[in-house]
Protein backbone atom coordinates (compact mmCIF):
# COMPACT_ATOMS: atom_id res chain seq x y z
CA UNK A 1 0.00 0.00 0.00
CA UNK A 2 2.80 2.39 0.88
CA UNK A 3 4.59 1.64 -2.39
CA UNK A 4 1.80 2.96 -4.62
CA UNK A 5 3.01 5.81 -6.81
CA UNK A 6 1.48 9.21 -6.13
CA UNK A 7 -0.12 9.26 -9.58
CA UNK A 8 -1.96 5.98 -8.80
CA UNK A 9 -3.14 7.25 -5.42
CA UNK A 10 -4.49 10.40 -7.08
CA UNK A 11 -6.18 8.36 -9.80
CA UNK A 12 -7.88 6.06 -7.27
CA UNK A 13 -9.09 9.00 -5.18
CA UNK A 14 -10.36 10.87 -8.24
CA UNK A 15 -12.17 7.84 -9.65
CA UNK A 16 -13.69 7.03 -6.24
CA UNK A 17 -15.26 10.48 -6.22
CA UNK A 18 -16.40 10.20 -9.85
CA UNK A 19 -17.99 6.78 -9.22
CA UNK A 20 -19.94 8.10 -6.22
CA UNK A 21 -18.00 6.52 -3.38
CA UNK A 22 -18.52 8.55 -0.22
CA UNK A 23 -14.87 8.63 0.83
CA UNK A 24 -11.39 7.59 -0.18
CA UNK A 25 -11.04 3.78 0.14
CA UNK A 26 -7.23 3.77 0.37
CA UNK A 27 -6.87 4.36 4.14
CA UNK A 28 -8.96 1.25 4.86
CA UNK A 29 -7.01 -1.21 2.70
CA UNK A 30 -6.51 -4.45 4.65
CA UNK A 31 -4.80 -6.61 1.99
CA UNK A 32 -3.06 -5.85 -1.28
CA UNK A 33 -1.27 -7.70 -4.05
CA UNK A 34 0.54 -6.46 -7.15
CA UNK A 35 1.13 -8.46 -10.31
CA UNK A 36 3.33 -7.57 -13.27
CA UNK A 37 2.84 -8.98 -16.74
CA UNK A 38 4.98 -8.57 -19.83
CA UNK A 39 2.79 -7.97 -22.87
CA UNK A 40 4.00 -8.10 -26.47
CA UNK A 41 2.26 -5.83 -28.91
CA UNK A 42 2.55 -6.53 -32.60
CA UNK A 43 3.69 -4.03 -35.20
CA UNK A 44 3.15 -3.90 -38.90
CA UNK A 45 6.80 -3.17 -39.63
CA UNK A 46 9.75 -4.32 -37.61
CA UNK A 47 9.87 -6.30 -34.42
CA UNK A 48 7.19 -6.51 -31.80
CA UNK A 49 7.48 -4.27 -28.79
CA UNK A 50 7.25 -5.52 -25.21
CA UNK A 51 5.75 -3.54 -22.37
CA UNK A 52 4.75 -4.23 -18.80
CA UNK A 53 1.27 -4.03 -17.29
CA UNK A 54 0.87 -3.81 -13.52
CA UNK A 55 -2.36 -4.73 -11.77
CA UNK A 56 -2.86 -3.83 -8.12
CA UNK A 57 -5.67 -5.40 -6.13
CA UNK A 58 -6.51 -3.45 -2.96
CA UNK A 59 -9.03 -4.98 -0.54
CA UNK A 60 -11.07 -2.91 1.92
CA UNK A 61 -13.93 -4.21 4.10
CA UNK A 62 -16.53 -3.13 1.51
CA UNK A 63 -14.72 -2.61 -1.82
CA UNK A 64 -12.07 -4.28 -3.97
CA UNK A 65 -10.08 -1.68 -5.92
CA UNK A 66 -8.44 -2.91 -9.14
CA UNK A 67 -5.89 -0.69 -10.88
CA UNK A 68 -4.37 -1.53 -14.26
CA UNK A 69 -1.50 0.62 -15.47
CA UNK A 70 1.86 0.87 -17.25
CA UNK A 71 4.52 1.18 -14.52
CA UNK A 72 7.25 2.31 -16.92
CA UNK A 73 5.39 5.36 -18.16
CA UNK A 74 6.70 8.66 -16.87
CA UNK A 75 4.01 11.03 -15.66
CA UNK A 76 0.30 10.21 -15.77
CA UNK A 77 -0.71 7.10 -17.72
CA UNK A 78 -3.66 7.93 -20.03
CA UNK A 79 -4.44 4.21 -20.35
CA UNK A 80 -4.56 3.58 -16.59
CA UNK A 81 -7.84 2.10 -15.36
CA UNK A 82 -9.43 1.83 -11.94
CA UNK A 83 -12.43 -0.34 -11.09
CA UNK A 84 -14.28 -0.68 -7.79
CA UNK A 85 -16.11 -3.90 -6.96
CA UNK A 86 -18.47 -4.33 -4.01
CA UNK A 87 -17.15 -7.17 -1.91
CA UNK A 88 -20.59 -8.71 -1.27
CA UNK A 89 -21.12 -9.14 -5.05
CA UNK A 90 -17.64 -10.44 -5.79
CA UNK A 91 -16.80 -13.98 -6.86
CA UNK A 92 -13.08 -14.75 -6.90
CA UNK A 93 -11.53 -18.04 -7.93
CA UNK A 94 -7.92 -19.11 -8.21
CA UNK A 95 -7.25 -20.63 -11.63
CA UNK A 96 -4.33 -22.56 -13.07
CA UNK A 97 -5.47 -22.95 -16.69
CA UNK A 98 -4.59 -21.42 -19.14
CA UNK A 99 -2.25 -19.50 -16.81
CA UNK A 100 -2.18 -19.11 -13.02
CA UNK A 101 -3.98 -16.17 -11.49
CA UNK A 102 -7.23 -14.93 -10.02
CA UNK A 103 -10.52 -14.76 -11.85
CA UNK A 104 -12.88 -11.95 -10.77
CA UNK A 105 -16.62 -11.87 -11.49
CA UNK A 106 -18.60 -8.83 -10.35
CA UNK A 107 -20.58 -5.77 -11.33
CA UNK A 108 -18.18 -2.84 -11.05
CA UNK A 109 -19.47 0.28 -9.28
CA UNK A 110 -21.03 2.55 -11.90
CA UNK A 111 -21.77 -0.31 -14.31
CA UNK A 112 -25.02 -2.13 -15.00
CA UNK A 113 -23.47 -5.32 -16.36
CA UNK A 114 -21.54 -8.06 -14.67
CA UNK A 115 -18.04 -8.51 -15.98
CA UNK A 116 -15.21 -10.95 -15.55
CA UNK A 117 -11.50 -10.37 -15.44
CA UNK A 118 -8.45 -12.60 -15.21
CA UNK A 119 -5.51 -11.24 -13.21
CA UNK A 120 -2.41 -13.26 -14.08
CA UNK A 121 0.02 -14.07 -11.26
CA UNK A 122 2.77 -16.46 -10.34
CA UNK A 123 0.45 -18.32 -7.96
CA UNK A 124 2.78 -17.60 -5.04
CA UNK A 125 1.93 -17.52 -1.33
CA UNK A 126 1.08 -13.80 -1.27
CA UNK A 127 -1.55 -14.36 -3.97
CA UNK A 128 -2.95 -17.32 -2.01
CA UNK A 129 -3.16 -15.17 1.15
CA UNK A 130 -4.89 -12.41 -0.77
CA UNK A 131 -7.33 -14.90 -2.32
CA UNK A 132 -8.17 -16.24 1.16
CA UNK A 133 -8.70 -12.70 2.49
CA UNK A 134 -11.05 -11.82 -0.39
CA UNK A 135 -13.07 -15.01 0.12
CA UNK A 136 -13.34 -14.35 3.85
CA UNK A 137 -14.37 -10.70 3.32
CA UNK A 138 -16.99 -11.67 0.73
CA UNK A 139 -18.43 -14.37 2.99
CA UNK A 140 -18.55 -11.99 5.97
CA UNK A 141 -20.26 -9.34 3.84
CA UNK A 142 -22.85 -11.82 2.53
CA UNK A 143 -23.55 -13.09 6.08
CA UNK A 144 -24.45 -9.55 7.14
CA UNK A 145 -26.92 -9.33 4.26
CA UNK A 146 -28.39 -12.79 5.04
CA UNK A 147 -29.11 -12.01 8.72
CA UNK A 148 -31.82 -9.50 7.84
CA UNK A 149 -32.63 -10.00 4.13
CA UNK A 150 -35.51 -7.50 4.19
CA UNK A 151 -33.44 -4.79 5.85
CA UNK A 152 -30.54 -2.88 4.40
CA UNK A 153 -27.38 -3.51 6.48
CA UNK A 154 -26.38 -0.49 8.53
CA UNK A 155 -23.01 -0.34 6.80
CA UNK A 156 -24.80 0.41 3.53
CA UNK A 157 -27.31 3.06 4.59
CA UNK A 158 -26.66 6.10 2.40
CA UNK A 159 -28.09 8.75 4.74
CA UNK A 160 -25.41 8.27 7.41
CA UNK A 161 -22.75 7.05 4.99
CA UNK A 162 -19.84 8.91 6.49
CA UNK A 163 -20.60 7.90 10.07
CA UNK A 164 -21.40 4.21 9.50
CA UNK A 165 -18.72 3.35 6.94
CA UNK A 166 -20.60 2.87 3.67
CA UNK A 167 -18.65 3.45 0.49
CA UNK A 168 -21.57 3.96 -1.85
CA UNK A 169 -24.31 6.57 -1.92
CA UNK A 170 -26.79 4.19 -3.50
CA UNK A 171 -28.82 1.39 -1.93
CA UNK A 172 -27.81 -2.09 -3.00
Amino acid sequence: MHSLPTAVISLVQEQAEVRGLVRDPLPEVTHAVRTDEVVESGRWFGRSRTRRRTVELLLTPDVLVVTDRDPDREGPDPDAQVAFHRVHQLEVTAVDVPEPGLSLLSTPVGSTERSSRHVPSDGGPEVARFHGAVLEAAERSRRVADVAPSAVPSSRVPSDAESVGSYSRELF
